[in-house]
């Protein structure tokens, strides 16, 4: 067993390696440094496959090709992107409205969904009760003026929530506001739709609910045909509920950030009126037009099913393992729960020293009692890398 470092035969070098890249770890908070931090500060690293932030890699190649496409049909293009400013906030939420199917006073459009989880957290809520685990932001932007209570999911039971003990849990905390994740970051259960709307009704008196749906295109969710599965319709079903959306998980964006909130539009102009009229870039903005055009989401959607196809045997293969406990997953990522005296941050150093391969180590995760990881499925020849090293270093 991987129980301490100095049963593992690490070379002096790898060993000055693991060092850096620990320190590098320990001064990125509750998130993994990126690509560029690694690669500036350990140059001898090969990180060829990067699984742990959480994009689908058809649908970057997808933006990719129309994107090239694009500046091969105005050259001028990019150079607009970087020369001039933005549209405003409003004026993009016009031209998105069509597609998302909100009016365009609902919709708040920000730099990444982390901009919309701080500006609602900062200015809507005095008390906000969230599940454990779950996506960091939601608790590291309360800071110490705004209150955090929590709802413990059980790893058991795999990482379900009960509605009923959520509502009561909700109700004893005493919070005004509420936060969802459907598919959950960092374990990827999806809310059943029933659960989800039990919820709502109970707690239709709250200020505000937050549900993240950052994921849900993974989700297998019973959508039409020519859509996009959303749970956008229950901002019109319950006032006090707000969707947040990354757009860098399921279109592999994360370096345009770009993201959106639907929520009552007297919040919308409130936002607006306090410093949120620029806050996208120029590509942020190409890639949003480029959202709205139905030829784009055509082969989204085809792309998406192909990427689903990868998940689907990427947990197939997981859940023969014999050597670590994979939970069930409804998104683009699974979380993987290491045997008893194995280290998760040892298991994730060795797969990025000797096999290139990118992970996040979980120790950092509020709720989360014992040593895990969380990879991100990539392609279908990633993935059989991924496999095969895990197979290598635990099997």
């Amino acid at each position: 067993m991987l129980t301490d470092r100095s049963l593992i035969k690490i070379s002096p070098k790898e060993r000055e390696m693991l060092t850096t890249f620990e320190q590098l770890s320990a001064g990125s908070g509750s998130h993994s440094p990126s690509l560029g931090t690694i690669r500036h500060a350990i140059p001898e690293i090969s990180v060829d496959i990067d699984a742990c932030y959480l994009s689908n890699p058809l649908a970057t190649d997808l933006f990719w090709t129309h994107f090239n496409a694009d500046i091969l049909a105005d050259p001028q293009l990019f150079k607009r992107m970087l020369e001039a400013y933005p549209s405003q906030n409003s004026a993009i939420a016009e031209r998105l409205s069509p597609t998302i199917g909100v009016d365009a006073d609902r919709l708040f459009i920000a730099n990444g969904a982390t901009e919309a989880i701080q500006a609602i957290i900062h200015n809507y809520a005095s008390h906000i009760h969230i599940n454990t685990p779950t996506f960091s932001p939601y608790y590291e932007f309360a800071g110490p003026e705004i209150q955090v209570t929590e709802f413990q999911l059980n790893s058991a039971d795999n990482f379900k929530v009960d509605p009923q003990e959520y509502v009561d849990s909700v109700r004893r905390s005493g919070a005004d506001t509420a936060v969802l994740i459907s598919p959950n970051n960092p374990d990827g259960y999806v809310i059943p739709d029933a659960d989800l709307e039990l919820i709502l009704m109970e707690l239709e008196d709250l200020r505000t609910i937050i549900v993240d749906e950052s994921f849900i295109h993974f989700a297998d969710r019973p959508t039409p045909i020519d859509e996009l599965p959303t749970l956008t319709g229950i901002t019109e079903q319950f006032d006090n509920v707000t969707v947040v959306k990354s757009m860098s998980k399921d279109f592999g964006i994360a370096g345009a950030r770009a993201g959106y909130a639907i929520m009552q539009s007297e919040r919308v102009e409130q936002l607006l009126a306090h410093g949120y009229l620029w806050n996208t870039s120029g590509i942020t903005e190409y890639f949003f037009s480029l959202f709205g055009r139905p030829e784009f989401l055509g082969e989204y959607r085809s792309e998406l099913s192909m990427y689903k196809g990868y998940i689907d045997r990427f947990t197939s293969a997981t859940a023969k393992f014999d050597f670590l406990s994979a939970f069930d997953t409804s998104a683009n990522f699974q979380l993987m729960q290491m045997p008893e005296g194995v280290s998760a941050e040892i298991i994730t150093a060795l797969l990025l020293l000797r096999h290139g391969i990118y992970v996040r180590s979980c120790g950092d995760k509020i709720g989360l009692e014992g040593e895990f990881l969380r990879i991100a499925i990539r392609t279908e020849s990633e993935n059989v890398k991924v496999l095969k090293a895990l197979s290598e270093i635990l099997g």
